[in-house]
Order: C-alpha cells, then sequence, then structure tokens
C-alpha cells in the first residue's frame, strides 16, 4: 500500500503508535519529574518519630553521639581486630564514635567569594569553586531491631546549598560469601527508592564501594559466626 499523505494522515489523526509512543513519552516524563521533586523535598528531622505520622512525609531521627556511653567502643574494636572469641555488642553511641574516629566532619558551609579586585587589577580573581557535593560523617541509629545508617549530603548548585539524607534501616542476612545488610527501606530524600526494582541495590552498591574500610576489619568480618541487630545493640560473634 502506498504511503499516505500529509492530508491524508491529518485527516485520519495520528496512529496506534503515534498515541502509545505519546503516552509513554508523557508518563516517563511525569516519573522523572515526580522523582526529583520527591528527591529534593525536604525530610523532617525529628527528635523522636511522632505517634501519628503526616501522611507522605520522611522522618529522619538522628543516632545519638553521646561520647559518656561510648568509653568501651575502642576496646570493642580491637577485640574484634584481633579475632580473639568474643561476644560483642556495639551501641550506637560506640558506632557513632567508631565512625567520628575515622571520618572527619564535612565543611558543608557555602564556599566564600574571592578577594575583591583591585581597580587597577586587569581581571577580578574568580570566586572559590566548591564541591558540587558533598557527604557528611555517616550516622547510626539502633531501635526496636532495626539498624539504621543516614548518610548527610549537600548539594551546591546555582548558589543554592539544599540539604539531603539518604537513610537505610534494615537487618543483617547470610549469603554464600558472609553476613550483608538487608535494606528493608532506603529513602534518598524523601524518594522511596526501595520501591523501584534493582535501585536499591545499585545505591547501595556504589555507596559500599567508595567506603575504605581497613584490611584487619575486613578479615574480621569474613570470621564472624553472628551478626544481628538486637533490640538497640548490634551483636558480633567470633568462634
Amino acid at each position: 500500500m502506498a504511503s499516505l499523505s500529509k492530508t491524508e494522515r491529518a485527516l485520519r489523526g495520528p496512529g496506534v503508535f503515534e498515541i502509545t509512543l505519546g503516552v509513554l513519552l508523557s508518563i516517563s516524563l511525569g516519573v522523572v519529574l515526580a522523582s526529583v521533586y520527591l528527591i529534593f523535598k525536604p525530610v523532617e528531622t525529628v527528635k523522636e518519630l511522632p505517634k501519628e505520622p503526616v501522611i507522605g512525609a520522611v522522618y529522619y531521627v538522628q543516632g545519638s553521639a553521646d561520647a559518656n556511653k561510648a568509653r568501651q567502643w575502642q576496646r570493642k574494636r580491637q577485640m574484634l581486630s584481633e579475632g580473639v572469641t568474643a561476644d560483642i555488642s556495639f551501641s550506637e553511641e560506640e558506632l557513632n564514635a567508631w565512625i567520628a574516629s575515622v571520618v572527619p566532619q564535612a565543611d558543608t558551609a557555602k564556599p566564600k567569594p574571592g578577594p575583591a579586585a583591585k581597580p587597577d587589577d586587569k581581571a577580578a580573581a574568580p570566586a572559590a569553586a566548591g564541591p558540587l557535593v558533598v557527604v557528611d560523617r555517616p550516622n547510626f541509629r539502633i531501635r526496636d531491631n532495626v539498624l539504621q545508617v543516614a548518610l548527610p549530603t549537600t548539594i551546591n548548585a546555582l548558589g543554592f546549598s539544599l540539604p539531603l539524607v539518604l537513610q537505610a534501616r534494615g537487618h543483617f542476612g547470610k549469603n554464600a560469601v558472609g553476613f550483608e545488610f538487608v535494606e528493608d527501606q532506603l529513602y534518598f530524600g524523601s524518594f522511596p527508592a526501595h520501591r523501584v526494582p534493582g535501585l536499591k541495590n545499585l545505591i547501595v552498591a556504589r555507596l559500599l564501594a567508595a567506603q575504605d574500610i581497613p584490611g584487619d576489619l575486613r578479615t574480621a568480618w569474613g570470621k564472624l559466626t553472628l551478626v544481628a541487630v538486637e533490640g538497640n545493640t548490634l551483636r558480633l560473634s567470633l568462634p
């Protein structure tokens, strides 16, 4: 059959293919815009979760970093790295003290402008450029058999600083290699990444690949016979 002329196509209107393609493109664009909106939608930072949460709101409760409750973390880490038979329990305060000794506090302040140009300067001094993404120190919280790992982040773009919080909540499971953290929930800002098939594993894999874990702790982790979140503590057992 000869191809339709422009006049005939205009009279008949768009075909099934054009309509289907237009619908798919509209849905895809809507999903992308909705995802971006949720990512940058502010997370409610609270001290405790409300008894009646607001529908659609995502909350972030920061784990405690009380130094008075974390005095034994160095001894417990030593026992873990030595690989001696032991049953060790870490509180969230001890985990946060441990990570604070390894990861410095990020400077999320906006970059300061460079020095003002003098009248006789041929060109003004460029403003100091800050990083686009600033990742702060991880934070741990343990409640009711659930471990929460949060990664506060700041996006610096177009003169604005946008705070984001990546937070994962879950438990530990065992596979053929050893114990691994299983994310039951993963939020990037207010966006529920755990509801998108495959996205959760991709994000976690990239984050783990970026971490510099000491060799002695990697070895000790491979020897553990038990890793469990029990109540408000993380329990580790060495044979």
